[in-house]
């Protein structure tokens, strides 16, 4: 497993500006946070919804992840 911090961990707020995250070859939306390495990336359930009514519903989702910088077309 890889270590949970470096470039290859991407999360809300981690100061890097907006990603787009790509699993498999599909774009992923909701993304709470993603690690490339591991190829696992954690996502809100959607339509967004809250099972005990303060936090929403989240789930795992593993495979090739790639990671782009918004309006850059970079891969990081």
């Amino acid at each position: 497993m890889s270590e949970p911090c470096g470039d290859h961990v991407h999360y809300v707020g981690d100061g890097r500006g907006r990603r787009l995250v790509i699993l498999d070859g599909s774009e992923l939306s909701h993304v709470i946070w993603c690690d490339t390495l591991a190829g696992v990336a954690v996502v809100a359930d959607q339509p967004l919804h809250s099972s005990d009514g303060e936090t929403v519903d989240i789930h795992p989702v593993w495979g090739e992840i790639k990671v782009f910088r918004m309006g850059e077309g970079q891969i990081i």
